[in-house]
């Protein structure tokens, strides 16, 4: 007599079916864990670029009035802006600026004088030549209702000549950049409007 051995494979087959099962709940569960991290992530990432650039956009320079030019041996050899903040801006602080001069030639930047308010700076200086309205000497910040007046002096040599091209840029201490193109005038008055 031949014996038969029976086997539960039903059984066996519902305890692997159990076993994927655990399995795709186990990693669902991971999965979902890391992508609410993720959102977390994404949503302070967000908040901190938001308040990054809140910053930048709340501190910001104008100008007053045109970009005057300063005539030097025929050529472009100083700059004389107006500055004011808007409403609602944050002050600046002059002496944090960066001042640079592009020419399709060089690239000049522009260091601060000592000290920097005098009248008109030295070549290849830049000073805040007035302040409206006056104020002591050692407040350099740009505040609500000021109007601080820069020149920069190109160094000797490097004027920029009749019908020239310039970029004059100011960078803030938080980022912010002012910037001015142009071509220089040929009329040879002291004084230029350059836009």
């Amino acid at each position: 007599m031949e014996r038969s051995i029976k086997t539960d494979e039903e059984g066996m087959v519902g305890i692997e079916v159990a076993i994927i099962l655990i399995t795709a709940i186990v990693a669902a569960s991971v999965l979902s864990l890391a992508i609410l991290h993720l959102g977390d992530f994404s949503a302070e990432k967000t908040r901190a670029v938001a308040q990054g650039g809140i910053g930048q956009v709340g501190t910001s320079i104008s100008t007053v009035g045109p970009l005057l030019g300063v005539e030097r041996g025929g050529s472009l050899g100083a700059f004389r802006v107006t500055f004011a903040i808007p409403a609602g801006s944050r002050m600046v602080d002059f002496t944090a600026l960066r001042i640079s001069v592009a020419t399709p030639d060089a690239i000049n930047v522009i260091p601060a004088a000592d000290p920097l308010i005098q009248g008109s700076p030295e070549a290849g200086t830049w000073s805040i030549i007035r302040q409206m309205p006056d104020s002591p000497e050692n407040d350099l910040f740009l505040e609500n209702n000021e109007r601080f007046t820069v020149e920069v002096s190109l160094p000797i040599g490097q004027e920029v000549p009749v019908k020239g091209e310039y970029v004059l840029s100011i960078i803030l201490s938080e980022g912010g950049v002012w910037k001015k193109s142009g071509v220089a005038p040929s009329k040879t008055d002291p004084l230029m409007i350059l836009s």
